[in-house]
């Protein structure tokens, strides 16, 4: 049966500042070692994870919010997920829900999909699949040998979830040293072999486990991002599919608007703090609750104190001093001068500066259409990039990418 995406807390604009988003990181393990990860060290505390009943207490202290950010850790380790997130779902009237995965355990992603969408049925699921490159790059980066299972996930995702339209399959690669050199020609296999509905490319970020992984400059990541613009037309177009020509329109405008505004704010912060030209919300709009109850403003600040000390009263949290002076050090970025890459804060930011928000999807979408240009994503082209890569073939047909 067909479904159709709507309610996405994106979808509102407004500038009253409230708890929008709370970023759970659910467990503090983890199945890949990734060398640019940005929590290793948090994880090698190997602290005992927040109980489901310490999470119960959370959600009912937290009031109607509407963006649920899984994290971790690996989520798919954590055995009661659906039963966390289905009382968020209860409890809090959530309108959307990122799961982040590096996508190995593929059986447990699609029957967890399939409980959350029965049981959820009014919520949006933003799937993400972490896919760094091709086989051996994304393997060496991963820590782990997963490529091949990755793949698995993501095809079999279009096929459980292909009429769906509250299931938002993305893909995320993280640029490194390992796949710099790759990165342009993997987005053009991901585009030909894969029905997603994004493919976002990140700058690694914060204290990585490995030294020397992070490569990319303001300029080559400027670079990468203009060169990548023309495929997030592509993207929009293939959203955009059965829609009415100006829903079409629309469409394309918020989303290719979206992404290359916040592009453009990653690429300007990287090798230097640069304003955002809007407010930070973190603390106001955001919580981030660790693995072990530790809160933060935002996952590339220092913890500021444990719920357990609050009674795990999300709203005592939010209203407390502690908070507030954090708010206050952050000084909506301006203040702290702390101004960051994270794309999960600048999307939410943008949300509550909706004048400035337009303002940047206007000249954000008039950049990417002066960059559109033709695509070549033949077939010749896509096996030519399994040769070249060395790609398993015979791996690709059992999976049913070939």
């Amino acid at each position: 049966m067909k479904t159709k995406r709507t309610g996405s807390s994106f979808n509102a604009l407004r500038s009253a500042r409230a708890l929008e988003s709370i970023f759970l990181f659910t467990t503090g393990k983890c199945n890949a070692k990734c060398a640019m990860c940005f929590y290793a060290n948090d994880m090698e505390q190997k602290a005992p994870d927040l109980s489901f009943e310490e999470i119960k207490k959370l959600s009912e202290s937290a009031g109607a919010f509407n963006r649920l950010w899984l994290s971790g850790g690996e989520p798919t380790l954590r055995e009661d997920l659906p039963d966390i997130i289905e009382l968020f779902y209860k409890n809090n009237q959530i309108k959307d829900i990122n799961f982040p995965s590096n996508g190995i355990k593929t059986e447990r992603i699609i029957q967890w999909l399939k409980r959350i969408r029965t049981r959820c049925p009014d919520c949006n699921v933003s799937i993400s699949i972490s896919f760094d490159g091709f086989g051996g790059t994304h393997d060496t980066q991963r820590g782990v040998p997963c490529f091949y299972q990755a793949a698995e996930t993501l095809k079999r995702l279009d096929g459980e979830f292909k009429d769906d339209g509250r299931v938002i399959k993305n893909i995320a690669t993280v640029i490194t040293k390992y796949n710099v050199g790759e990165a342009l020609d993997f987005m053009a296999w991901v585009y030909g072999r894969f029905n997603v509905t994004t493919h976002t490319i990140e700058a690694a970020r914060g204290m990585t486990r490995e030294d020397g992984v992070k490569v990319l400059t303001e300029k080559s990541l400027r670079d990468i991002q203009d060169k990548a613009a023309p495929y997030y037309l592509l993207y929009a177009k293939r959203i955009g599919e059965g829609m009415t020509m100006f829903r079409k329109r629309l469409t394309e405008f918020f989303y290719v608007g979206l992404y290359r505004a916040m592009y453009t704010i990653r690429a300007a912060n990287l090798d230097k703090p640069a304003p955002w030209g809007m407010d930070c919300t973190a603390g106001e709009t955001t919580l981030v609750i660790d693995y072990d109850g530790r809160f933060r403003a935002c996952e590339l600040r220092p913890p500021i104190g444990r719920v357990k000390d609050y009674g795990y009263n999300v709203r005592e949290i939010m209203a407390s001093g502690a908070m507030k002076q954090e708010i206050e050090a952050i000084g909506h970025g301006h203040r702290a001068n702390c101004w960051c890459t994270h794309g999960c804060w600048i999307m939410s930011s943008m949300t509550f500066n909706p004048v400035k928000m337009i303002a940047k999807l206007i000249k954000s979408y008039g950049e990417t259409k002066r960059l559109a240009r033709p695509l070549e994503v033949t077939e010749e082209r896509l096996r030519g990039m399994e040769e070249q890569y060395h790609l398993d073939r015979d791996k690709l047909a059992a999976i049913g990418i070939v």
